[in-house]
């Protein structure tokens, strides 16, 4: 099945992130290498507007991780040749960590899902529940894409980025067949 038919029906279907379990494990850290790198795109651009923004213009973005308009312009014009090769090694880095962040998160929530499976009763592997588990993210990721875009700053934001996986796993699992 295709990447993108794949992250249509991760944002609204349990029953189809239950099916993707039987996927293999390739193709799902593909999906999730893919949905990163869309998902930090949105995040670049805003950087690179806000770096060359008017100094009229609020950066109020960036402001709540420290970075006021001085800071943001200062930088913009002590780097004015390198940075290309700046901007893609702050993406690069932002890709990795992201995709670290998620892949760990991942892990720690299908070690969750093992007990949560057999309280419902299913019988899924560590692997079925790590595939599941990435699907899960598709939905929670997106939105905080949005709300970041929007400019709207959510207090505890990474936890309920988790709590939502979570929701979303645990609907999922409950989905799938049951022992047999």
């Amino acid at each position: 099945m295709k990447l993108h038919i794949r992250f249509l029906k991760s944002l609204f279907s349990a029953k189809a992130i239950s099916n993707y379990r039987l996927f293999g494990v390739g193709s799902t850290i593909i999906y999730v290498l893919s949905l990163t790198f869309i998902c930090i795109l949105p995040v670049l651009l805003v950087f690179l507007i806000n770096l060359f923004a008017a100094e009229d213009k609020p950066l109020q973005n960036f402001q709540n991780y420290g970075l006021n308009p001085d800071q943001m312009q200062e930088f913009a014009s002590s780097v004015n040749g390198v940075l290309p090769i700046i901007m893609i090694v702050i993406y690069l880095a932002m890709y990795i960590l992201f995709s670290g962040i998620l892949f760990s998160g991942v892990s720690v929530l299908s070690g969750i899902g093992l007990s949560l499976s057999k309280l419902f009763n299913k019988k899924l592997s560590y692997r079925h529940l790590w595939v599941m588990s990435c699907y899960s993210i598709t939905l929670p990721v997106v939105l905080l894409t949005i709300i970041f875009l929007m400019n709207v700053h959510i207090p505890y934001s990474f936890f309920l980025f988790w709590v939502l996986t979570f929701i979303i796993l645990a609907s999922a699992i409950y989905k799938s067949p049951g022992k047999k």
